[in-house]
């Protein structure tokens, strides 16, 4: 019974190869297919996460010169200080009390950090020292009152 089974099997998988490969190579195109499409969201991702860090260290950068701008507004209210209190020095009649001042605002002075400009953006990053791009993005103009 079983010996009369084993040709009518052979012969119904021989029939069924043609079937058989033909969705084996369906499955084959659509895996190829998913992968793809996964690599493309990959890719999708990728840029979108590079575009945000790019956004990011621009806005870094635009709030960190902001500060170092408003920083050096200080420090020039402080200088304007210092000039002026060595200007009535200079015009006070009281020579011990001038020495004597002069001497302390010499110590406060020596206080103060730098007030030139060039010190305060040494420190400054910008965005391209904060984040390397990984795709090529079309340049945007701002203006500089749009930057800071």
């Amino acid at each position: 019974m079983i010996g009369a089974l084993i040709p009518k099997i052979v012969e119904t998988l021989k029939a069924a190869k043609g079937t058989v490969q033909r969705l084996m190579d369906a499955e084959d195109v659509a895996a190829a297919k998913r992968k793809k499409e996964r690599e493309e969201e990959w890719e999708r991702y990728l840029k979108q996460e590079d575009a945000r860090k790019v956004a990011q260290a621009l806005a870094d950068s635009q709030q960190q010169l902001a500060d170092i701008i408003e920083k050096w507004g200080k420090a020039i209210t402080v200088e304007r200080f210092f000039a002026d209190a060595e200007k009535r020095l200079n015009t006070s009649d009281d020579e011990d009390r001038r020495k004597r001042l002069e001497e302390r605002l010499a110590l406060a002075r020596a206080m103060m950090a730098s007030v030139d400009p060039l010190d305060f953006i040494e420190g400054w990053r910008a965005p391209q020292e904060r984040y390397q791009a990984k795709f090529d993005y079309p340049r945007q103009s701002m203006s500089a009152e749009a930057q800071i």
